[in-house]
């Protein structure tokens, strides 16, 4: 018996999700029918493993084992994730070790719910195949009592595992269960150079610059992430998509920072650093400098059906400040507001805190949410929900480019839109610059792939990418 619950804990606890997370890893290269192959590797080996173990005949002590597994992985996403957020999702990544593959692809789906999801289904897959493939072999089971004490433990983990993921989506929003979510992030797949079918803008004629060794190192912002990245499958020559990962990625904007900072690549792209990026770098006795490169709007957006078309800066400091705290306020429905942030040191809080509200304070939000990577690849970043009292803000060619919705609006400021024609001019308020951000002293590539950036040809590439020249 004893060798039995080892043999099936080990199946349940590490190789099933193993295989699962292979199924993921598959994924990473576009061959989506991986997954299901995975599966159905799971499927055969619990068959045999059914087939020729000697099982106990109780029902209860057959599943002990996978019961047991199971409640560990959902114990550890409710208390690590469901509780404490996604500022722990380094231990939640820990003591989940072989669902390793299929956990860095959740991090660029768009956080790890599915991780729930995935364990209730390998679970009763499980079940489903040990009874099965002892029911076709004529071998006993017997279903006691037991069984339904575990029938109920199950129901009730798993329920508070989705309540745990709900849950953290409507506190900060009262008991709206039906809002509709903008979430400040996207499949950066879609965005991934020389990959097949990619989004990435591509040039009308030879670029006057290439590279075909010492290709500059980059990294930067989400919303910058389509230019930069349209640029190296453009320039760079020689590599695949495979081989450009060693050249460009997407950290977001905290972690692509620290990894400058530290000298792990050559340009950051996006907006200007943070009062506590610069101080990071001078402690290190470094400093940044910032070449603009593109013109980019800050955007405020609010649900389609809310009646507020404008603000004025003073009445985005103030409900920011909550010192206006409804929508009446400021001409809309008798509704109160709810005024969401982005993490520390991202790019959009930066310019929220550097531009928008200067010497004020920014008080903390009734609640943030995380999305956190392993190993510094994904810097933090928060979930915009959108329904009806809410109003969030973000760069408006990630509102409106990457990210579409139809469900919100962009806000007009001091009555201008953020229209090109009003970045281009600078009528627009919150009318931003974008930069490729360098430190310490630039290597020759380096230096010829900025003055293509600003040259001619660069800045019409620019412009095709979806942001406003500089020149």
């Amino acid at each position: 018996m004893k060798k039995y619950y080892i043999i099936t804990g080990i199946m349940a606890l590490i190789v099933s999700p193993a295989l699962i997370s292979i199924g993921y890893f598959g994924m990473l290269f576009g061959t989506v029918l991986v997954l299901p192959a995975m599966f159905m590797l799971m499927f055969f080996f619990w068959y045999l493993y059914a087939k020729k173990a000697n099982m106990p005949e109780k029902a209860s002590q057959i599943f002990l084992p996978v019961l047991i597994s199971f409640g560990y992985y959902i114990l550890v996403w409710i208390i690590t994730l469901g509780f404490i957020g996604y500022n722990s999702a380094g231990v939640y990544l820990a003591l989940t070790a072989p669902y390793f593959f299929a956990n860095f692809m959740l991090m660029f789906s768009g956080g790890f719910a599915q991780f729930i999801y995935i364990n209730i289904v390998s679970a009763l897959l499980i079940a489903a195949i040990i009874t099965g493939t002892r029911k076709m072999n004529e071998k006993k089971i017997i279903f006691d009592k037991k069984i339904l004490i575990y029938a109920a433990v199950f129901i009730f983990l798993s329920g508070a595992a989705v309540f745990q993921h709900y849950w953290q989506s409507i506190y900060t929003l009262g008991a709206d269960w039906q809002a509709e979510r903008v979430e400040d992030e996207v499949n950066l797949y879609n965005y991934h150079p020389f990959s097949h079918n990619n989004l990435l803008k591509r040039l009308d004629d030879s670029p006057t610059v290439t590279f075909t060794e010492d290709y500059p190192r980059l990294d930067g912002a989400t919303a910058a992430y389509p230019v930069y990245a349209a640029m190296a499958q453009e320039l760079y020559k020689g590599l695949n998509r495979d081989s450009v990962r060693r050249y460009v990625n997407c950290s977001k904007t905290d972690v692509a920072y620290e990894r400058l900072i530290k000298g792990d690549i050559d340009i950051f792209f996006g907006a200007q650093p943070s009062r506590q990026q610069i101080d990071r770098a001078e402690e290190m006795g470094l400093n940044f400098e910032l070449t603009p490169i593109a013109r980019e709007a800050f955007v405020f957006f609010v649900n389609k059906d809310n009646s507020v078309s404008s603000l004025t800066v003073k009445q985005i400091q103030d409900i920011y400040q909550k010192r206006i705290r409804n929508w009446r306020h400021v001409g809309g429905k008798r509704e109160r507001i709810m005024p969401f942030q982005r993490p520390e040191n991202s790019g959009s809080q930066t310019i929220m805190l550097a531009m928008v509200m200067g010497d004020k304070r920014l008080p903390a939000p009734l609640r943030e949410e995380y999305a956190t990577g392993m190993g510094g690849m994904i810097s933090q970043v928060a979930e915009y929900r959108n329904y009806s009292s809410a109003i969030g803000y973000s760069f408006r060619y990630f509102a409106t480019g990457m990210r579409p919705n139809p469900n919100i609006k962009l806000l007009a400021v001091d009555g201008v839109e953020p229209t090109l024609d009003n970045i281009r001019t600078g009528a627009y308020t919150f009318t931003v610059d974008v930069y490729a951000v360098t430190i310490g002293e630039r290597s020759a590539n380096t230096r010829a792939l900025i003055e293509w950036i600003l040259s001619e040809q660069g800045q019409d590439f620019i412009e095709v990418c979806g942001y406003v020249r500089i020149n």
